[in-house]
């Protein structure tokens, strides 16, 4: 059994308004933008990302598992990250691997 955390939560550095987080799973920008767009603003997909506010706050995605969310800060940020890690998990957008 794998026991690996899901996600590492980061903090890119101490000036930053970011938080960031890296999945074990990659994430389907598509299928992510078609599930998200049901009750989410999109702001761009590209095929390196989507843009999304969630809860009035910008965040990135990225194929490869990192989820980013701008202007926050830590204690604010965490909990949001958390809450995108686990709706995107919900609607089946991660692949394994």
């Amino acid at each position: 059994m794998d026991d690996r955390p899901e996600y590492v939560i980061l903090s890119p550095c101490t000036t930053s308004k970011s938080i960031e987080m890296r999945t074990r799973g990659k994430i389907n920008l598509n299928k992510a933008e078609k599930e998200l767009s049901k009750d989410h603003e999109i702001a761009a997909n590209t095929s390196v990302f989507l843009s999304f506010l969630h809860k009035g706050k910008q965040f990135t995605l990225y194929s490869s598992g990192k989820i980013v969310v701008k202007e926050v800060d830590s204690k604010e940020g965490k909990p949001l990250l958390v809450e995108v890690f686990n709706l995107l998990k919900e609607r089946g957008c991660f692949v394994e691997g």
